[in-house]
């Protein structure tokens, strides 16, 4: 059912509403530069330090700390994905609820 443009204009100036996008953009934002500073330092690491990244983590061994912490780099942004998810369903749909219950739309 499409909103009406007054039914638009009453939810993006709800307070609820307000409080959810600034508080999912902040945490949006959080974790955005979580995962960039972890892939630039990756990305840093191979331009600057080639050597040192091409360093076997165990004498003898073929896993270098490159390939260390490229793994690393995924796991964390699967974590962090993880968790914002976790947080988003159970804040963020909190919020969306009241919000369209104040509305009238549940």
């Amino acid at each position: 059912m499409p909103l009406s443009g007054t039914e638009t204009e009453k939810c993006l100036h709800h307070p609820q509403f307000k409080q959810l996008i600034r508080a999912r953009g902040r945490f949006s934002l959080v974790f955005s530069l979580m995962i960039l500073l972890s892939y630039g330092l990756y990305v840093l690491g191979m331009c600057f330090a080639p050597t040192a990244m091409a360093q076997p983590f165990e004498e003898g061994g073929s896993m270098t700390y490159g390939i260390l912490m490229a793994v690393g780099v995924i796991l964390w942004g699967m974590i962090c994905s993880g968790i914002y998810s976790w947080w988003a369903n159970r804040h963020f749909e909190a919020i969306k609820h009241a919000l369209l219950k104040d509305l009238g739309y549940e």
